[in-house]
């Protein structure tokens, strides 16, 4: 006993009395010391460094916050999950913050938000090309949806691939398998293009007017026939009377006689090109005879031979009309002193051979100038028909000259009417293509056409079916030059345009395929199109369009775009006015301490664990605090 008190001990120990004690007073227990409470042994500790607080439970932990609180001390609670910071603010009495509901997906507090995009980062990587979205929506608002879903968005990637192909991929997976020029190529729609055994039910039809199934003259006619037949639909109408108009001015023509053999070589002559020229001059000239009758009755009983070629018919005409004109008017012939009609007419007089008539005369000097029109007409058609190959000498008598000038005219008119209706024809078959298109520069040649032709309309069935082909080789043609069209309907038309069946059957097939490619092609227009206004989402998708980029990012499109907007609509908040706050939003704030859990084994982002232990006894629920100073004690 003395011992201890030497020692200084004034305290009995557990189960112990003193001497004095036992003899005056009897005996009681001694209750052990109280353990100081919490934060005061954290506190005694903390000039170490920051510490792990164990043996706590949750009421104790609530405790020693409200301790270090009353001790002076600015104390930030750093909960783990927003769930913890639910669970601190409740035991510590603070209110909780409210909830709001920010995008597609995206709904909680400001710390929940907060700690829901920090966990998903992999959804940042749109925020990151396009930037926050800045809405006016309010708060609340859910936000406008993606301009794409992820369908839609795999879809465009997908046809963009086609379209573009992957620069360096060998193969087929990286081959360009959609050609961009579909986009503006003409491609009829389904209904436009008639059914195989259709086609093949019109083309039999059709050559029958030929001959029977496999005979030659069949196929010889085949050519001629679908190119008749696939005429326009306007064109189609007047083939008929064209026809006959030119059968019947070739039967005017006539079979024999030279009028008839001249008139059919000068017609080829024109139709092929070699004598255009010199037919159109022709006609000019021949257009003077419309006025041989008239002249002829002016000439009376004169006949006018021109017996010097210096003498021009035209000008002597004009010169003794002139005497005339003077005779008429009352003046006279002189010896002497002789008017100018007069000596004009009488130099004229030593070239030409004037009978029945006195050219001096009033009457007779109008009748040798009418005569000498005719002679004149008569030269101008003779060098005219020169070049047709035509010969036309002088006539002595002018009876003769007149006939010969009247039939000529009549003959020329024939030809002109053979050679106007087979420009009609030609008319019509410029609608074809030149490599179909039937030869007409020869009558033989418009004699084929016609024939062929007129077999096919006088035969109804064979109308019909001539009359629908051409009404669909019109709508698949629908006024587009053959430069506009894509390959594959020039192909069918082409096949249409010969009566090939087999050749027509595969290039349906093949439009069928193309119109399928430039639907792939216009809906990815239209896609692209809806992502307008994200130039950058553009320009990422055709940077790079590989599975390993965007397959994750298609299977998370939608939650990407509630990141951006929960992004943009978190940094307009508020600071969190609260003891209690999480990691992601944990800042500068003017405090001493950081008490950071309730944690087990995972540690918020930024906090590393203390190697000094505080075990407080207690009812340990085996989690455990970090205390931090935030600041040198």
């Amino acid at each position: 006993m003395a011992e201890r008190s030497r020692a200084g001990d004034d305290v009995p120990g557990p189960g112990e009395t003193s001497g004095a004690a036992d003899l005056a007073a009897p005996t009681t227990a001694v209750r052990p010391a109280e353990p100081p409470p919490p934060h005061r042994t954290v506190l005694d500790r903390l000039d170490e460094g920051p510490l792990v607080v164990t043996g706590l439970d949750g009421e104790q932990r609530s405790a020693l916050v409200e301790g270090l609180r009353g001790a002076g001390r600015r104390v930030r609670v750093v909960a783990p999950t927003p769930a913890l910071a639910r669970a601190w603010r409740a035991a510590l009495g603070e209110e909780q913050l409210r909830s709001h509901r920010v995008a597609a997906g995206v709904v909680g507090s400001v710390e929940e938000i907060a700690e829901q995009l920090a966990a998903t980062p992999q959804d940042a990587w749109l925020t990151g090309l396009l930037g926050p979205d800045d809405p006016l929506d309010p708060p609340t608002a859910t936000g406008p949806t993606p301009p794409l879903d992820a369908a839609d968005l795999t879809a465009l990637r997908r046809l963009l691939v086609a379209e573009h192909g992957v620069p360096g991929v060998p193969g087929e997976s990286g081959r360009r398998t959609l050609d961009p020029a579909r986009r503006h190529q003409a491609l009829p729609p389904p209904a436009e293009l008639p059914p195989e055994p259709h086609v093949e039910q019109l083309a039999a039809e059709l050559l029958d007017v030929a001959g029977p199934a496999g005979s030659p003259a069949r196929e010889a006619s085949r050519a001629l026939i679908a190119a008749l037949a696939c005429l326009p639909p306007d064109a189609a109408v007047l083939l008929g009377p064209t026809l006959v108009r030119i059968d019947a001015a070739v039967v005017a023509l006539g079979r024999g006689g030279e009028d008839a053999a001249w008139a059919r070589a000068t017609i080829d002559a024109v139709l092929d090109g070699r004598a255009a020229p010199a037919w159109t001059r022709a006609t000019a000239a021949l257009a003077a005879v419309d006025r041989v009758p008239e002249l002829d009755r002016g000439s009376g009983a004169a006949q006018v031979r021109v017996t010097d070629d210096t003498v021009d018919p035209e000008a002597a005409a004009a010169t003794f009309d002139a005497l005339a004109a003077f005779l008429t008017a009352g003046g006279s012939l002189r010896r002497m002193f002789k008017s100018d009609e007069q000596r004009a007419a009488e130099a004229l007089l030593p070239g030409l051979a004037i009978n029945r008539v006195d050219p001096m005369s009033a009457d007779g000097a109008a009748a040798v100038a009418d005569h000498l029109r005719l002679r004149h007409v008569e030269a101008a058609v003779a060098a005219a028909l020169a070049p047709l190959g035509r010969v036309v000498r002088p006539a002595e008598q002018r009876a003769l000259m007149v006939h010969r000038l009247l039939s000529l005219r009549e003959i020329t008119r024939r030809i002109a009417d053979v050679l106007d209706a087979v420009g009609v024809l030609r008319g019509l078959l410029v609608g074809l293509p030149a490599e179909v298109r039937p030869s007409t520069d020869s009558l033989p040649a418009v004699g084929r056409v016609v024939a062929t032709g007129r077999r096919l309309t006088s035969r109804p069935s064979a109308d019909l079916a001539r009359r629908e082909l051409g009404d669909v080789v019109a709508r698949l043609q629908d006024g587009r030059l053959p430069a506009e069209q894509a390959p594959e309907l020039r192909a069918t038309i082409a096949a249409l345009l010969r009566l090939d069946v087999e050749g027509y059957a595969e290039a349906a097939d093949a439009v069928d395929e193309a119109r399928s490619e430039q639907r792939d092609l216009r809906r990815s227009d239209a896609l692209a199109a809806r992502l307008a206004e994200w130039p950058a989402l553009l320009e990422a998708l055709d940077a790079d369009t590989s599975d390993a980029t965007w397959v994750p990012r298609e299977g998370r499109w939608s939650q990407a775009w509630s990141a951006r907007r929960a992004t943009a609509w978190l940094a307009r908040q508020e600071p969190v006015d609260s003891v209690v706050t999480v990691p992601a939003l944990l800042g500068d704030e003017d405090v001493d301490l950081l008490v950071v859990g309730p944690v087990r084994d995972d540690l918020p982002p930024g906090f590393t664990l203390p190697e000094r232990v505080v075990d407080i006894p207690g009812p340990d629920d085996g989690s455990r605090l970090l205390v931090v100073p935030t600041r040198p004690a």
